[in-house]
Parts: structure tokens; C-alpha cells; sequence
């Protein structure tokens, strides 16, 4: 029984939450805005680990330790592989900052925008619980000694995915501009 008010509470409390994160938030200046906008950008320009899966693939392969096991010491080789997983663990947090600066990022556009949609905020949403919980579940597998590689292509492959689409946005926001200071200069 103490389950169902448990699970109740936290309905509720999701239900009072979520809608107030898709709530656009216009309290800050457009000067403040573009002033952190700004200074995200390096966010963009750091955001790079996702394009290091491919070592990360090759170092933690299953053709690699079979090849650690028959060419070298089996003390060398236990070694190898745990400090493998130790890369793969800075791998995943280095993927983790990634994403929340980008993440950061993304919400600085959509307050430069003129027009938030609201399936667009749900995505993003969406996005990060769902980047959240797969990060949180290849952390537990790499923890307890699992070399879970699908996972964190998928992981590498969502931040080099996001990463693409606020470049793009940022583009987009760039030409905007642009276009609206030819337009003041014209008249």
C-alpha cells in the first residue's frame, strides 16, 4: 500500500514539474542572452569527446583483450583492461560535460528565439532524460567491470547529434542577425 502513495507522489510531483520546465523563460535581458550566448559557444567548440569513440571502440574491442590475453602476461593484461575501463570511465563523464554544456547551450538559442514551440522544448526534454538514464546505465555496467560499447556509441553518437543541431541553429541565428542589420542599414 505504501508503494501506490509513493508512486502517486512522484506522478504528482513529475506532473507539477514538467510543465513548469516547458515554460519559455523570458525574465532575462536580450543584451544577458547574447552575452552568454557568447561565452557558449566554447561549449560548442569543446564539446569534442564523441569524436574519440572510434579509439574508445578500438581500445575496449573484444579483438583487442583476446589479443592482450594470447601476447602478453595475464597480469599485464588484467592491468590493460582496467585501465581501459578507467579511460572509458573519463570517456562517459567527458561525454556527461558535453552534453551539459551543449545542453546549456541550447537553451541560450531558445531564449534568442523568437518563437519556442513547445514539441520543441518536450524534445529537449526528452533528450535529457533520456541521455541521462543511458549515461547513468553505462556508468553502472562499466562500473561492475561490463564493457557496454553499444551503449556509449549510442551516447557518443546523441552528443555529436545535438552538437550538429546547434551548430546549425547557431548558423541560423548568425544569418538572422545579419539579415536584420542589412535591414537596419538599408533603411
Amino acid at each position: 500500500m505504501n508503494e501506490i502513495y509513493i508512486i502517486a507522489l512522484a506522478a504528482a510531483v513529475l506532473c507539477g514539474i514538467v510543465p513548469w520546465l516547458l515554460i519559455p523563460r523570458r525574465g532575462a535581458s536580450r543584451k544577458f542572452q547574447r552575452e552568454s550566448l557568447k561565452i557558449d559557444e566554447e561549449s560548442l567548440r569543446a564539446a569534442n569527446h564523441y569524436l574519440y569513440f572510434p579509439q574508445i571502440r578500438q581500445a575496449l574491442s573484444r579483438a583487442d583483450a583476446l589479443y592482450l590475453a594470447k601476447h602478453a602476461p595475464p597480469r599485464v593484461a588484467r592491468r590493460a583492461l582496467r585501465e581501459r575501463r578507467l579511460i572509458a570511465r573519463r570517456f562517459l563523464t567527458g561525454l556527461h560535460d558535453d552534453f551539459a554544456g551543449l545542453d546549456k547551450l541550447g537553451r541560450a538559442i531558445a531564449a534568442l528565439s523568437p518563437e519556442v514551440s513547445q514539441p520543441q522544448e518536450t524534445q529537449r526534454l526528452l533528450l535529457r532524460v533520456k541521455f541521462q538514464a543511458l549515461y547513468a546505465l553505462v556508468w553502472l555496467r562499466l562500473s561492475v567491470g561490463m564493457l557496454p560499447l553499444d551503449q556509449l556509441e549510442i551516447l557518443a553518437a546523441l552528443v555529436g547529434r545535438l552538437a550538429t543541431r546547434i551548430d546549425e541553429a547557431m548558423t541560423e541565428i548568425d544569418a538572422l542577425s545579419a539579415g536584420q542589420l542589412v535591414g537596419k542599414l538599408n533603411a
